[in-house]
């Protein structure tokens, strides 16, 4: 249940609350906003990171079936003798930062793929191997996704407890300190009105006894 503010009740104090009333109302408004245009953000983003999970583990299926197949047409030995020595070096560069202010990182690959000759190797093999390279560039961008979305995320969930205590505790809070000085204010001012009374009153008296 909202409290009231610890505020001295007087008409300077009275218009400081009723501005930072209006302040408050604001900035909930803005963070509403704020929030709804994350929403609309993440949605999409969660929809194209379910479709890359799903692209690279059939990407990834087919590339071990590929791999799979070409030890059979083959030998197992000699397709691991093909592949014992590889000639690609791959690596991360940073490339720039994404919409959430994540590092991009960029997939940079240097040498030659295909690190044998024909004997003992056989077309699946190049199957596989040429999937492998395509699948890395997608893990590295779904990461990226990944982040973006958990990054989202956390500041939807920020912004949604910024947005719930300006609701149900700080405006409230501010409304009912406007109400408790209005209401002294009010008192106060009946108060002086009734002391006018009295005054008056006894003046009146004293002015009739100093005739009588």
């Amino acid at each position: 249940m909202p409290q009231t503010l610890q505020v001295s009740p007087t008409r300077m104090e009275l218009l400081k609350q009723k501005q930072r009333l209006k302040m408050a109302r604001r900035a909930h408004d803005l963070l509403e906003d704020k929030r709804d245009e994350l929403m609309q953000r993440f949605f999409p983003l969660l929809k194209e990171v379910r479709g890359m999970r799903k692209e690279i583990k059939e990407k990834v299926g087919q590339a071990y079936a590929d791999l799979q197949i070409s030890k059979s047409l083959t030998s197992e030995a000699e397709v691991e003798e093909c592949i014992m020595w590889p000639t690609q070096r791959s690596g991360l560069d940073i490339s720039g930062y994404t919409m959430m202010k994540a590092p991009e990182f960029k997939l940079v690959m240097e040498g030659d793929l295909f690190c044998y000759g024909l004997h003992g190797s056989n077309w699946k093999l190049d199957f596989a191997l040429r999937s492998f390279p395509d699948t890395l560039h997608l893990l590295v961008e779904l990461a990226q996704r990944e982040e973006d979305l958990n990054r989202l995320a956390r500041e939807i969930e920020r912004t949604r407890r910024r947005v719930n205590a300006l609701e149900h505790i700080l405006i409230p809070r501010i409304q009912d300190t406007v109400k408790y000085i209005t209401m002294k204010l009010e008192e106060r001012e009946r108060a002086h009105i009734i002391n006018l009374m009295k005054m008056k009153e006894i003046a009146e008296r004293v002015e009739q006894t100093s005739r009588d």
